[in-house]
């Protein structure tokens, strides 16, 4: 297989495999370790909670699938920037890049700052060195440094080295560490349903029978769907290093596709071990927004089969996952800022590719930069709900584009399979719907969102204004 410099000048140093790994590494974060509590709240029910776990891996494999199409057809880096360019036009796409940028690297803080909450489970860590306290609120403060922050920082900066260094080498590095990651999880449902035990009826049952009924509206069921459909995000991350990735044609569509039924396949799983393991109100208390002390539903199914010793382990478990993701983060998203600058819609330097390790240097090292800062600055809660609606907006925009291309070259490319040519149609309606229900919440959040992501149209005209001037310029010289 070629590893020969992409059109972009990037080095295509990734195998199938490593798409692979980038697909599975960017879901399998510490959410499924999480997550089924509040979804379980929502519900339940048993039946009813495994149901939305496999519907919103139904949604994902739909959204997958369509990716694949568009993955194949327009292989280049920058993802969905690249793909909502072709298809729907440079201000869709150049708002997604402008969310990745304000909104959703957030995230990426978030995440190692998360490496080092489990981290301080494992090594005792001393309080913050700085305190600056919310003058609003004394009893909240407003910025905290100390040992949590720096290795926080560290972190961000030690992968930012690691890509820096070449994709080949970030590639190795994703593998192992996904490897690592769905070895452990694995590892913890075998232990749970070979060494595990149902819990007695009256312990298992739901909470109510009332409180059931009353939980099953559409409303309830679609807010329980977006949480399970939060944790399968991650899986389009792929898409964004397509120019990076050795025959992509081929490759990414046949990543996306195993990927996602992979995670499916080990989150219904886990899901059922849990729930073969603890009382359902064991999970409906576990570890969420309405019970933030509660440790989390993982650790107690764990601890339920192997006792209190396994609460040394998870934390382990729980931060290699979390730095995992945080690479597959570090490596995709500078693809986005290079593929707009290269466009003219971000400063020339962001689209420099290096001599000698082909990779985006300074992409990275923004990238970096920027989350370094919220990783000091903390807060993240509202980021990542903002992050969240953010990217099931532009999943619609995405499917819709394909759609509409679709449409527009119906003579052009290879003919796609009766039951493929309707996943986009599932995905753009489960988006929606998904999109109505959350903005029916009303959400100081999403009103966040819509304003920082409004904000970037400003700025999309001004990019727009000196490309041409230096083009006119140009053209004069």
């Amino acid at each position: 297989m070629s590893a020969t410099p992409s059109e972009e000048g990037l080095h295509r140093g990734l195998t199938r495999w490593h798409a692979l790994a980038v697909v599975v590494g960017g879901m399998l974060g510490t959410g499924i370790y999480i997550r089924p509590a509040s979804v379980a709240q929502l519900l339940g029910s048993v039946p009813l909670i495994l149901s939305a776990w496999i519907a919103a891996g139904a949604l994902s494999l739909a959204g997958a699938l369509t990716y694949a199409e568009l993955a194949a057809r327009i292989p280049r880096s920058g993802g969905e920037y690249a793909f909502l360019r072709v298809t729907l036009g440079e201000l869709p796409a150049f708002l997604f890049g402008w969310m990745r940028l304000t909104v959703s690297v957030g995230t990426v803080a978030a995440l190692a700052v998360a490496a080092t909450v489990f981290l301080s489970d494992l090594v005792s860590l001393s309080g913050p060195w700085i305190v600056i306290v919310n003058p609003s609120n004394s009893t909240n403060s407003l910025i905290e440094i100390g040992p949590r922050q720096l290795i926080a920082v560290l972190l961000i900066v030690g992968l930012a080295i690691i890509n820096i260094r070449g994709v080949g080498e970030a590639g190795r590095f994703q593998s192992w560490i996904t490897t690592i990651k769905a070895l452990g999880l694995l590892a913890l449902i075998i232990a749970i349903v070979v060494l595990g035990h149902a819990p007695s009826g009256a312990a298992a049952a739901p909470v109510t029978a009332a409180a059931v009924h009353a939980m099953v509206s559409p409303n309830t069921y679609g807010a329980a769907l977006l949480g399970a459909t939060v944790a399968y995000n991650g899986w389009q991350n792929v898409a964004m290093v397509g120019g990076e990735v050795q025959d992509p044609e081929r490759n990414l569509p046949w990543a996306l596709t195993l990927g996602l039924l992979i995670i499916i396949a080990l989150f219904v799983t886990v899901n059922m071990a849990y729930l073969y393991v603890l009382p359902l109100v064991d999970v409906v208390t576990a570890n969420s927004t309405a019970y933030p002390r509660a440790s989390s539903v993982a650790s107690r199914a764990a601890v339920a089969t192997l006792g209190s010793g396994a609460g040394k382990v998870l934390p382990l478990l729980f931060m290699i996952s979390a730095v995992g993701t945080l690479h597959c983060n570090m490596l995709a998203v500078p693809r986005i800022f290079f593929s707009m600058a290269r466009d003219g819609l971000l400063p020339a330097g962001l689209g420099r590719v290096s001599p000698t390790t082909r990779t985006p240097v300074i992409a990275i090292t923004v990238l970096a930069a920027v989350a370094a800062t919220f990783a000091l600055l903390a807060g993240y809660d509202r980021l990542s709900t903002m992050s969240t609606f953010g990217t099931i907006l532009f999943f619609a925009l995405n499917a819709l584009g394909l759609l509409l291309w679709r449409h527009r070259n119906a003579a052009q490319g290879a003919p796609v399979a009766a039951w493929r040519r309707w996943m986009p149609y599932v995905f753009l309606v489960g988006m929606l719907w998904l999109i109505v229900e959350t903005v029916a919440r009303g959400s100081v959040e999403v009103i966040a969102a819509l304003v920082l992501i409004g904000a970037g149209l400003p700025v999309f005209a001004w990019m727009r204004y000196r490309r041409q001037q230096t083009t006119l310029a140009a053209t004069d010289g």
